[in-house]
């Protein structure tokens, strides 16, 4: 559908909201990394793949629609997430979602993939990530933030 750049639909004449992105960073049970090209994401998502990870969700975050679905402060989201976020600011958490943030500002991409079924790979999971030039890997835990790389 051809949209006005104000928003509006040439048929409706009025402004067209999108749907708010989904929020992220609800981290339990997944590795997180960011990725300084596509090229690497791609060569990080064939070694998952060969790890027999296909079936896992994995998430790929870019750009301003990157950021606007971490939504730092959770305004974006409602009260749940500005709770969450809340939240988060008692541990290592929101730093980390900062970071990211900051990092999807500079272009850099942010990778995550659900472990949650499979504990035993996030080792393999981790050395992927890094044999691809991820950088900032982290494992979220039920109550543990794992850092797997500087």
């Amino acid at each position: 559908m051809t949209r006005f750049t104000d928003g509006r639909s040439p048929s409706q004449g009025r402004p067209v909201r999108p749907a708010p992105m989904p929020l992220t960073m609800l981290s339990r049970g997944r590795v997180y990394g960011l990725f300084r090209s596509l090229e690497d994401v791609q060569g990080c998502t064939a070694r998952l793949l060969d790890l027999g990870l296909a079936g896992q969700s994995v998430q790929l975050l870019m750009g301003e629609d990157g950021a606007a679905a971490l939504d730092c402060d959770g305004r974006r989201h409602g009260l749940w997430a500005r709770l969450l976020r809340l939240m988060q600011g008692m541990t290592d958490e929101r730093a980390h979602v900062e970071r990211y943030a900051e990092a999807l500002g500079w272009g850099e991409i942010l990778l995550s993939v659900d472990v949650a079924g499979q504990p035993g790979q996030v080792p393999q999971v981790a050395q992927a990530f890094r044999e691809s030039g991820a950088h900032f890997v982290n494992h979220y835990g039920a109550w543990v933030v794992e850092p797997l790389s500087a």
